[in-house]
């Protein structure tokens, strides 16, 4: 039994993609846009695999130009894609080099996550700052409700509690 399972594990690893990290952190920050409906990373649709062939010689310790314009220009159809690549694509490209070269070829729509700056800068912190303010909203409603609580206490003194032992005995109870 414990054989078998080797052999399954091992024949499922030999028929997986194995990507870097880095490959992966790309793919997930860009849109498929064959139906703009999830990432890169999670499609199979032919043009998020070219895609995502583009990235993975982009990022390749073996920079090959040619085999990155014949990847672009098999994906997009359109020799205009060669200018656009012979102005913006050189060896050793950050990750925020990469995902422009793809926002100047599709647009912003692409992103999968907004820019940090602008309304991009207000969606990055917005959740933080309203965590923030909540808390500090609890805060304060918490200390004036206990704050109120004290101050109403009443104290009974042993001739008001006198008084009202004496009417309790009186009603019957």
């Amino acid at each position: 039994m414990n054989n078998f399972i080797f052999l399954i594990t091992l024949s499922y690893l030999f028929g997986a993609e194995f990507k870097s990290e880095r490959q992966h952190t790309i793919e997930q920050q860009l849109h498929a846009p064959c139906c703009w409906g999830g990432v890169i990373a999670e499609h199979d649709s032919p043009k998020a695999e070219s895609i995502k062939a583009i990235i993975k010689n982009l990022i390749d310790e073996n920079f090959d130009l040619k085999l990155i314009n014949s990847s672009l220009l098999a994906t997009y159809g359109n020799i205009n894609i060669l200018d656009l690549a012979k102005n913006n694509i050189k060896e050793f490209m950050t990750d925020d080099e990469i995902i422009e070269f793809f926002v100047m070829i599709h647009g912003e729509k692409i992103r999968a996550l907004p820019e940090n700056k602008g309304l991009g800068w207000l969606a990055w912190n917005l959740p933080t700052f309203l965590l923030f303010s909540s808390l500090v909203t609890a805060y304060f409603i918490v200390k004036k409700l206990t704050k109120t609580t004290k101050s109403t206490s009443i104290i009974i003194n042993n001739q008001q509690k006198k008084i009202v032992d004496e009417a309790m005995r009186d009603i019957g109870i």
